[in-house]
């Protein structure tokens, strides 16, 4: 078995010439115009044609069909493997881009074993999965766990099976850092700098202590800390600085056993040989060039939406995503949002509120001091909040991609229910 690093969540298993490609991400852009690479590459210098191609969630940094369709134009077809959820979001989204997406569990050939294991919470936002990939003629197992966050049962399901098969774990690929919206969109940079800073040494080592916790829990020779490589553009590339993420060159000073690759650079399993190893963090002189030039770009709904905003009956559609996200909810007492619309200029123009328990909206003034002792404000451009409500764009990815800003009263009010409310906050 080799590994060879691509980047971010993407890498190239080959297991005795069969060769799996994991959540190849190239597009710039994704999250509705948030999302960029470090580096531009051409990923063809890098790639070798798949036999197999997985992709672990909907996340678009792991989901990626206009990359996937170059693949395609390139190799001609390949199978595309997911994880079989029963709320299947990805399969469909697949369909919708014309792409024949295949839910699977377990694929065996005179090669490979292939487990997939979605991370089930329970919740109808679950989304993530686990690869788990046994090489026969070495002897080499491959663990995946990309994205998801540590649930024992789901744990338990993974260990199940690395005990019935007998398999030890050579090489586990695991998330280090934390992308999301927080806290960078949910305190002023100017005047809460001091808790910001604070904010994100706390989410970077919450990261590293769950990190800490899977290798603890699956004891591999290799550890590849991975994903979640990007910057933000456009306009929100100011916030970069204060997202709490880690270079993983940091995962070096807490683990021993963490390998850090170049793009490229790949781990030889079987003669314990490393190609590419990346020693020093990336060069801030260049991320910084990097931020000025995609700071220049646009979000996705300022280029393609285009209606005026008093041609917009936000309070009806407001109303209608209400009714159909109670439908989902999974909210169990009541939660207030105020959602504060901003015009093109950056400037409140409407504020709306809403009662998850009712359903019920009401109209403050744009100035009007909210009086709740628990509540989230969503502050957001009229074009996005239109482009969501109508699902041009969706709710998670514009949380993941840092598109709206949000005031919680108080601030460590976290909810995971409330969080995902908006998951379904749409009138289609």
């Amino acid at each position: 078995m080799k590994v060879k690093y691509i980047y971010s969540a993407c890498i190239e298993i080959d297991c005795d010439g069969f060769k799996i490609l994991t959540d190849p991400w190239f597009s710039q852009g994704v999250y509705d115009g948030s999302w960029y690479h470090y580096h531009e590459i051409d990923p063809f210098e890098y790639i070798d044609k798949p036999d197999i191609i997985y992709i672990s969630h909907i996340h678009p940094d792991h989901y990626d069909p206009i990359f996937l369709k170059k693949l395609i134009e390139k190799f001609g077809e390949i199978p595309i493997i997911i994880p079989d959820l029963d709320q299947n979001y990805l399969f469909f989204k697949g369909k919708s881009d014309g792409l024949n997406l295949v839910p699977t569990r377990h694929i065996e050939n005179t090669k490979v074993e292939i487990y997939i294991e979605e991370n089930f919470t329970g919740s109808l936002s679950d989304i993530d999965s686990a690869l788990l990939v046994h090489d026969k003629k070495n002897s080499k197992t491959l663990l995946n766990l990309n994205d998801c966050i540590f649930n024992q049962s789901h744990v338990n399901k993974i260990n199940n099976i690395i005990s019935k098969k007998n398999y030890s774990i050579d090489f586990l690929a695991l998330g280090y850092t934390g992308a999301g919206p927080y806290p960078q969109t949910y305190f002023d940079p100017i005047n809460q700098l001091e808790l910001l800073n604070k904010e994100a040494d706390k989410k970077k080592q919450s990261f590293f202590d769950r990190y800490k916790k899977y290798t603890e829990t699956f004891d591999a020779e290799f550890n590849l800390p991975f994903a979640g490589e990007y910057l933000l553009g456009g306009k929100l590339s100011k916030l970069n600085n204060y997202r709490g993420v880690a270079d993983a060159i940091e995962v070096k000073g807490i683990d021993e056993k963490a390998i850090i690759l170049e793009v490229g650079g790949s781990v030889d399993l079987i003669n314990k040989k490393i190609d590419g190893e990346r020693l020093a963090s990336y060069n801030k002189e260049y991320i910084n060039e990097r931020i000025s030039n995609i700071s220049l770009n646009k979000m996705d709904y300022e280029s393609e939406i285009n209606i005026k905003m008093d041609k917009i009956n936000f309070l009806r559609l407001l109303k209608n995503a209400a009714i159909k996200a109670n439908l989902k909810s999974e909210i169990d007492f009541n939660y207030n949002f105020i959602f504060s619309i901003l015009d093109s200029d950056g400037a409140v123009k409407k504020k709306f509120g809403l009662e998850t328990e009712s359903s019920a909206i009401s109209i403050f003034s744009p100035d009007e001091k909210i009086t709740f002792k628990e509540y989230s404000e969503i502050i957001i451009d009229y074009r996005y909040l239109y482009g969501l409500l109508t699902t041009i764009y969706h709710w998670n990815n514009a949380e993941v991609g840092s598109q709206f800003r949000t005031e919680r009263m108080p601030f460590d009010n976290y909810n995971t229910s409330v969080q995902n409310y908006l998951n379904f906050f749409t009138v289609a």
